[in-house]
């Protein structure tokens, strides 16, 4: 069945989350479906596909095929509800005579490889619905040349790390135009609804899309999105969610608020840059008050200030001081 190896492949390797017990339940079936479908619609010849079970494999001797076939899956999968967590890398991959997989009875699915074996264990080093693209490529004159910083990827520090994996990794972006449809697909009743299992990896994904949308939307769409977030958490706030996980979600958001305003993002629009920002943080901080959330937050900020050596907490208290509507 094997052929020659294929020397210093691309493989990308992907995990379905909550692949079990949202399967069982017949939730994840039909979107399998789909997802085959939109594979099958890549109709790429120099790409190969693995589907097995919760596992997806691709493989190819271009890393940018392999890149950009990564991004669309991902990128359909976080719009459909079909969270996939994965990895790129690159290693020698065994070449395969697909005519020998099948043999009467027996269906032997092949081992692949160094390759495979780099993807999947970077993958297993996330705690969230992301690309994790292996650090040899950003090396001088390596592959990742051609990708543009905070586009195509960005530097990310997860909130809620897997342990012994809280360094800072480099995660592929979806494709570029589909941030604010992905952002309009994450609410806080999708939390409960569909990640019951994995509510860390929720909150993590959640926050990852909101820290790229803080740092690349307009001041519209950022207005939206806040004004959908605090609708839902006077909706949902007080009744299913879990204190500690909004609590962090809300760390997140003013945390990029702010990184927004030391940018300069918020001089773009024709009123007082420091007065849309105290309105946004005196508005997130105000519903948390209302909600029972407050003391929670002000421990989780210190918190999140001590691991991360930020100034989150004296900047809301600097803001909050120039407040004369807040109390």
């Amino acid at each position: 069945m094997e052929t020659d190896t294929i020397k210093n492949a691309y493989v990308s390797y992907f995990d379905v989350l909550g692949f079990t017990s949202r399967f069982i339940s017949g939730d994840l079936m039909h979107r399998y479906e789909k997802l085959i479908a939109a594979i099958d619609e890549l109709n790429d010849r120099d790409v190969t596909y693995f589907l097995f079970s919760d596992s997806i494999v691709v493989v190819s001797e271009s890393f940018k095929k392999v890149r950009e076939t990564t991004r669309s899956i991902y990128t359909w999968g976080i719009l459909n509800d079909f969270w996939l967590r994965g990895g790129i890398a690159r290693g020698d991959v065994t070449g395969l005579d697909f005519s020998g997989v099948i043999n009467e009875n027996r269906i032997i699915l092949p081992f692949l490889g160094e390759g495979y074996l780099k993807a999947y264990k970077l993958e297993s080093t996330l705690n969230i619905s992301g690309i994790v693209l292996d650090d040899i490529f950003f090396d001088p004159g390596k592959e990742c040349a051609a990708l543009r910083k905070n586009i195509d990827y960005v530097e990310y520090v997860e909130y809620l790390p897997k342990r012994g994996y809280e360094d800072k990794k480099l995660l592929l972006l979806p494709k570029e135009g589909s941030l604010r449809q992905i952002v309009d697909t994450m609410y806080f009743e999708e939390m409960l609804k569909s990640h019951v299992d994995d509510i860390d990896k929720y909150i993590n994904t959640f926050i990852f899309f909101i820290e790229t949308l803080l740092r690349t939307a307009d001041n519209e769409t950022i207005v939206k999105f806040l004004d959908n977030l605090l609708k839902e958490l006077e909706l949902h706030g007080s009744h299913i969610l879990i204190p500690s996980k909004v609590v962090i979600i809300f760390v997140a958001v003013i945390e990029g608020l702010i990184k927004r305003f030391r940018t300069g993002t918020f001089n773009l629009v024709p009123d007082n840059p420091r007065e849309i920002l105290e309105t946004y943080i005196g508005n997130i901080i105000g519903t948390l008050k209302i909600q029972g959330y407050l003391p929670t937050f002000v421990d989780y900020v210190l918190e999140y200030d001590k691991k991360r050596h930020t100034t989150v907490y004296k900047d809301i208290n600097s803001l909050r001081a120039n407040w004369s509507g807040f109390h």
